[in-house]
């Protein structure tokens, strides 16, 4: 055992003794070895972007995709190459396969199942076959001579616009005799032309009497109008017309109710037909301003033309009466009188027409005034209005006149005057071609000629003047507005219908009708619905 004294003397004067740590000094090399590793790891970094810095610069230098345009045959220029060839191959040597990619079944296949799936394919329709098991022919089967056909076919024809019921009835499957013999049948009970494109005709053809021969037709039937149904036939080996009436009920139906806050809101939940309050609307317009001139408690009173067929059909037609009450008396009533259709009031005098329409549609290009003209080169009076047209389109006459000029007149080339009432005479210049004849009747609305530029003209346009008393004046300052008178005849005529209409009960017309005893009852099963055809479509 070594005491204090005798280290001491072992160890000489140059020596150190042995470390011996003590506890605290264990305690204070924690801290300062974590701060040495710290100083380590920031020297490792410093070391790293130091290197990573160098070979940055390094390899900026290098230019490993040179423009192959320059300094052709220089080092860089062939390092260019060397880069493109490497970078080719490398994407050839990735270039895809094209072998097909099998996926594993989900379920192991053998003939059996094969075979099943093979008859659920849809390539044995194109062999023949049907659906489910049925297969297509093979060597083995042996066609028919010739085989079995319907006894008959039922089919729906549809008159096209600008169709002939003859051409229509051969387009069907019908041999041109029996298509020319039921056109004439049915002629004698309507006109052709007065039956409507889009009517459905149902034909029943029956069976040939050889191979190459058409089907005869073994009965038709279609609606020819809203009160009569056409069939045709045959009866003994012969086609027999059938005209078969139907019971239609004419009375009109008259709306009435408060305008409230919307009078086209009120009258459609009163149950007008749309069509119907509009043409109200613009009726009463033309005399009447909507907005000011009717209040939210007047009523409104409107007849409309509606038809009722026994079958359940029902047609609605044109507006005959509106009225606009107040206090439990007409503010203004109007009728629809006459040939043309014009609505009179009660007192017979027609309703406010505005009278002067566009006479082509198309925009203006030059008003009245002065202006350099674009042939003679110097400033004139441009006397009328230029609208924009195409070559050939219609001019219509603005409003009723007499024609008294047609024909050429110098630099307005083809040209038309038209004598209206009130002194008041308009012409149309340029045209191509001239469609009435000098003292005839025009009106409002009447195609009188088509678009030119004939005279003195740089294109097709239409040259539009008016003239008052024989002076030229400005189109756009003067608006039409006329109204008919009704002779002492006519009058007469016009009061009777009026009352007529005003005995019309509200919703009269929607009472339920009486049966037609010409309407037998329609057959239940589908087999008889096949033999026996319906009387109405």
């Amino acid at each position: 055992m070594y005491t204090d004294r005798d280290r001491q003397q072992a160890v000489g004067p140059g020596d150190y003794s042995p470390a011996e740590p003590a506890m605290s000094d264990i305690v204070e090399s924690g801290p300062s070895s974590r701060a040495k590793r710290k100083r380590n790891a920031s020297s490792l970094a410093q070391v790293s972007q130091s290197w990573r810095s160098a070979m940055s610069a390094r390899l900026s230098k290098v230019e490993l995709a040179p423009d192959l345009g320059d300094d052709i045959g220089s080092r860089r220029w062939l390092r260019g190459v060397a880069t493109l060839v490497g970078l080719s191959a490398i994407a050839i040597a990735g270039w895809p396969g094209f072998s097909s990619v099998e996926a594993a079944p989900s379920m192991r296949i053998d003939d059996r199942v094969r075979d099943e799936f093979r008859s659920q394919m849809i390539q044995p329709l194109a062999f023949g076959a049907d659906s489910g098991r049925r297969m297509g022919a093979t060597a083995a089967v042996v066609p028919l001579a010739s085989a079995p056909e319907r006894p008959s076919v039922d089919l729906v024809a549809t008159l096209a616009q600008g169709d002939g019921f003859d051409r229509m009835l051969r387009r069907a499957g019908v041999s041109k005799e029996e298509a020319l013999a039921i056109a004439a049948m049915v002629g004698q009970a309507v006109s052709l032309e007065d039956i409507s494109s889009g009517t459905q005709v149902d034909i029943t053809l029956g069976r040939r009497t050889s191979s190459d021969a058409p089907r005869p037709v073994d009965a038709l039937s279609f609606r020819a109008r809203f009160d009569l149904q056409l069939a045709v036939e045959r009866r003994g080996g012969q086609l027999v017309l059938d005209p078969r009436p139907i019971m239609v009920d004419t009375t009109p139906l008259r709306i009435r109710g408060t305008v409230g806050s919307s009078l086209y809101r009120s009258a459609r939940a009163a149950g007008a037909p749309p069509s119907a309050v509009q043409q109200f609307l613009r009726t009463i317009g033309v005399d009447v301003d909507l907005n000011r001139e009717i209040g939210a408690g007047d009523e409104f009173d409107m007849i409309v033309d509606y038809r009722r067929a026994a079958t359940g059909e029902v047609e609605v037609g044109d507006l005959l009466y509106a009225a606009i009450i107040r206090d439990d008396r007409p503010k203004k009533q109007l009728m629809r009188f006459g040939r043309e259709g014009r609505f009179y009031d009660a007192s017979g005098e027609g309703a406010a027409r505005e009278g002067l329409v566009a006479p082509v549609p198309g925009s203006i290009t030059s008003r009245y005034g002065m202006r350099r003209h674009p042939i003679l080169g110097y400033r004139r009076m441009h006397s009328g209005l230029d609208f924009r047209a195409r070559h050939g389109t219609p001019i219509y006459a603005v409003t009723d006149g007499t024609v008294n000029f047609s024909g050429r007149n110098g630099g307005y080339g083809n040209f038309v005057r038209i004598r209206h009432g009130g002194g008041l005479s308009t012409g149309y210049a340029h045209m191509s071609r001239i469609a009435v004849r000098n003292g005839e009747q025009v009106r409002r609305g009447q195609v009188i000629g088509y678009v030119g530029s004939t005279g003195l003209s740089t294109g097709p346009h239409l040259h539009y003047e008016m003239y008052r008393n024989g002076q030229k004046i400005d189109p756009a300052s003067v608006r039409f507005v006329d109204r008919a008178q009704l002779s002492r005849e006519e009058m007469a005529r016009f009061r009777e219908q009026l009352v007529r209409l005003q005995l019309v009960e509200p919703g009269a017309a929607l009472a339920d009708l009486p049966p037609d005893p010409s309407m037998e009852e329609e057959p239940v099963r589908e087999i008889d619905r096949i033999e026996n055809r319906q009387r109405v479509s």
